[in-house]
């Protein structure tokens, strides 16, 4: 079995190479929940510790982060990367976890609520003229997570997460039947679409 512990903490001090780490630990977490045998003890701690370090938003306290720091510190390239990348991608482990062990929902309701709402808070989007590259990174996180799976099971807990989940999704079906999908500047995204289409599909058949 594959050994997961929740590392997860916010740093005193904007270290942004420290920020990467944080960030690239989740990914990996996020990658052993979804795709390796981890021990369920492990998998359960791991959700409550980082539901724990979950914060209510000042200005808005229906929605939860994770972020690494207050959004207000960042500019806003720096909050797709450090403040709603790290919500993403614990929200994921999150689900995947209720996904196995569904008394976890039962304990923390309010706070995964919390954090599907504020995973909602830019439709998903990346900043500026990346917005499109951001989409596409935020829909192969929860694609790989079985969002589709989760949203099944639970399609109360949070509307606004759900909808707009399934919006999203549809409207890349539609972008590749029109054709190819471009970026800002041009760049060529239509293959990395199809490979969230596909991976969305793998957990739907």
């Amino acid at each position: 079995m594959k050994k997961l512990e929740c590392m997860f903490y916010r740093p005193e001090k904007v270290d942004i190479e420290e920020f990467f780490e944080i960030v690239h630990k989740l990914e990996s977490d996020l990658d052993l929940v979804c795709n390796e045998n981890v021990p369920e003890d492990a998998v359960r701690s791991y959700a409550r510790n980082l539901i724990a370090l979950a914060k209510p938003l000042k200005g808005n306290p229906e929605m939860y982060f994770l972020g690494l720091d207050e959004p207000e510190n960042m500019p806003s390239d720096a909050r797709v990367d450090f403040f709603y990348n790290p919500t993403y991608l614990g929200t994921a482990i999150i689900m995947r976890a209720v996904m196995k062990y569904p008394d976890l929902l039962k304990e923390h309701e309010n706070e995964i609520r919390g954090l599907m709402m504020g995973c909602t808070g830019r439709g998903f989007k990346g900043s500026g003229y990346g917005g499109l590259r951001g989409l596409l990174e935020t829909l192969t996180i929860f694609a790989g997570a079985d969002c589709d799976g989760f949203i099944s099971k639970y399609p109360e807990l949070c509307k606004e997460f759900s909808g707009l989940y399934m919006e999203r999704m549809n409207s890349l079906g539609k972008w590749l039947e029109e054709g190819p999908i471009r970026g800002s500047w041009g760049e060529d995204y239509t293959e990395r679409a199809r490979e969230v289409v596909a991976l969305r599909r793998n957990h739907i058949k």
